[in-house]
């Protein structure tokens, strides 16, 4: 009924409807007539029905054709597609596929019922799996962009193949032809120049010169000199990819140059690609090169936005800083220090005798200015208990002035100073939020440059070549005042920051480091105390001797010992322990893992022939060429793989 009474359909019921009016007025006025009319009112409305229905017939019939000219066309336009299609069910058989499948698989016989890894081998389960609607494949020399429809409830899949051959060669083309820019600089100018004879100083620049300028003009690529040792480079990706590929050859060929110099030249490379602009590049190759030369020189780094990658840095660090350097960084520490209202001394998580160390003689500094200054730290840990024991019952003002992380980040304010000593890492400092309080950071490290370093530091003295970061504050403490004479205590804290950093003085020493031993010795240091602060109770030695006792030797020149117990003193042990085990011969590197916090903590060691750094590097750690760390969140037998798989890269960057 609703049917009848359709919009469309009122034209032709209005006839009908007057005709009922009209038979009820007259069969009022005349019964005889009335029923006439209402024998011609009942044909109206039977022939108003019957054309209403034939209307809809036609119309059915009209929607059906259509309907079917439609399923025409679309099974034309399938079959008719310019690019290929192929259906498969939910096993991975082809249930149909179009001519120009056919064609792409170059088969003559029919591959229906036949699966599709067999007849596309390109197109793995993986790919069908992933959730985005396409994948790309090469295949047969062409790429292809594959996209794919999935029927849920007829279980099967349509895939379509575009030809994407062309847009990926100019993609490509675009990704090897971006600019990367390279700041190069030889690393020890200065030496070289105290080094060699004068008539002789021309010809070995000369040589370098050569060197540098005709690799980089084999590679097409452009170069210009400046003065003082310095170059800087203009080169394609896919240039900068074959001299990665080639470990950057000319490098060695520097080092080799012998005309008269027994220092050999080295050269610290910045490289800043994949910027939004040449500027940012430039801006990424210089903060690549500080990197560098932060790490010790002798290296290159690669920064592509907020990634670094490091090549080199397996020799030691060279001795370059002087004392001018180290009275100018001491005056502007002082101005800072004589600038702000109070300051926060911290070294890092987890500290040791040079971190704390190097905090007390950084405290006792400020104090003499009679400024207020307070020392971070979280807990007390087994490394620095001794010490900290002796300290603070010796300097009676020193325990009030060692605050929590929470109370400095609650009393620091802008006007505050933070200084960062032993580590230069934000995640690793006692509390990362100082940070936002103040804009004042001064940074004094003596550890390689790492990833996450602390980079808006108006103050940053990061000296690899020194032994410690207690004998970089010795020094200042020398030259920031004239008057400065050291207390016997603190003179202790620092020497023994020293002794602990240097293995007795046996390792990373340099001229400087047993100038600074002097110094703190003609101040009141007293070795018998030091080596005091050094002994361990008989269970720690024990467990010291159950590590070597099961530790296994790996490659031959390698030693891995485990401490499986979650302990307070178990990361002390476990560096001893890697300390102990380099007296064993032929070793050339050892590690130590042990459980901390429900992490692993791996120590390791060195004489510096295995840079154990660009292997705790590759374990998100870092440290010295000869000691360094990290803690992985696995469990020890895991971190044994990993750490495994560290070394053989290592070892497999090494021999190309």
């Amino acid at each position: 009924m609703n049917k009848i009474f359709r919009k469309e359909n009122m034209p032709i019921l209005i006839s009908p409807l007057i005709n009922i009016v009209l038979t009820i007025i007259l069969m009022v006025l005349n019964v005889y007539i009335g029923i006439g009319a209402l024998i011609l009112t009942i044909i109206s409305i039977y022939n108003a029905y019957d054309t209403i229905q034939n209307k809809n017939e036609q119309f059915k019939k009209y929607a059906d054709s259509l309907d079917l000219a439609l399923d025409g066309f679309s099974k034309k336009t399938i079959f008719n597609m310019p690019f290929s299609i192929v259906v498969i069910d939910n096993k991975k058989d082809i249930v149909w596929y179009n001519s120009k499948f056919k064609q792409l698989i170059n088969e003559k016989e029919s591959v229906v019922d036949d699966n599709i890894h067999e007849v596309f081998p390109e197109i793995t389960d993986e790919l069908l799996k992933i959730e985005q609607d396409s994948f790309m494949i090469n295949y047969l020399f062409k790429d292809y962009e594959v996209h794919k429809t999935t029927l849920d409830d007829q279980k099967m899949t349509l895939l379509y193949f575009i030809d994407s051959t062309d847009r990926e060669q100019t993609r490509k083309k675009y990704q090897e032809e971006r600019l990367a820019l390279m700041n190069i600089r030889i690393d020890n100018y200065e030496e070289l120049n105290s080094d060699v004879s004068s008539e002789k100083r021309p010809i070995l620049y000369a040589e370098i010169d050569s060197t540098i300028t005709s690799y980089f003009h084999e590679h097409g690529s452009f170069i210009k000199k400046n003065e003082n040792g310095r170059y800087f480079a203009v080169l394609y990706k896919a240039t900068l990819n074959q001299m990665i590929i080639e470990k950057f050859s000319f490098i060695d060929k520097v080092r080799n140059i012998n005309t008269g110099n027994t220092i050999v030249p080295t050269l610290s490379i910045g490289i800043g690609i994949d910027e939004e602009s040449v500027r940012d590049n430039e801006k990424s190759a210089n903060a690549a090169l500080d990197i560098a030369l932060g790490r010790g020189g002798d290296q290159i780094v690669l920064k592509a936005k907020d990634n670094l990658q490091y090549f080199g840095g397996k020799s030691q660090a060279t001795e370059k800083r002087t004392k001018v350097k180290a009275r100018v960084i001491a005056h502007a520490l002082s101005q800072l220090i004589e600038k702000s209202t109070d300051v926060y001394i911290s070294g890092h998580i987890n500290p040791d005798m040079d971190s704390f160390g190097s905090a007390l003689g950084l405290w006792y500094a400020v104090k003499k200015k009679n400024k207020s200054a307070y020392i971070v730290l979280n807990e007390v840990t087994p490394a620095i208990k001794n010490i900290y024991n002796y300290s603070t019952t010796n300097i009676k003002e020193l325990k009030d002035c060692i605050i929590s992380p929470e109370e400095a980040y609650e009393r620091a304010k802008a006007s505050s100073l933070v200084i960062v000593t032993d580590n230069h890492r934000k995640q690793s400092i006692e509390e990362p939020r100082l940070f936002e309080k103040t804009d004042s950071i001064v940074v004094i490290d003596h550890h390689r440059r790492g990833n996450d370093y602390i980079e808006n530091a108006i103050l940053s003295y990061v000296e690899p070549s020194s032994s410690s970061a207690s004998e970089l504050v010795t020094e200042m403490l020398m030259y920031m005042d004239e008057k400065v004479s050291i207390n016997k205590f603190i003179s202790d804290a620092l020497l023994a920051g020293i002794t602990v950093d240097t293995k007795n003085f046996n390792q990373q020493t340099g001229i400087r480091t047993f100038e600074a031993a002097a110094i703190l010795k003609q101040n009141g240091a007293d070795s018998t105390v030091v080596t005091k602060l050094f002994r361990d109770d008989f269970q720690t030695l024990k467990f010291r001797s159950q590590i070597i006792s099961d530790s296994i030797i790996y490659k031959d020149k390698y030693i891995i010992g485990t401490f499986d117990k979650d302990i307070e003193e178990s990361t002390l042990i476990a560096s001893q322990s890697a300390d102990e085990m380099m007296n064993i011969e032929n070793i050339k590197a050892s590690f130590v893992l042990t459980k901390s916090k429900n992490k692993t903590h791996i120590s390791a060691r060195s004489y510096g022939e295995i840079s154990v750094q660009l292997i705790m590097e590759k374990l998100d750690g870092g440290g010295h060429q000869n000691m360094a760390a990290t803690q992985l969140d696995v469990s020890i037998p895991e971190a044994i793989d990993l750490l495994k798989k560290a070394i053989k890269e290592y070892e497999s960057e090494d021999e190309k």
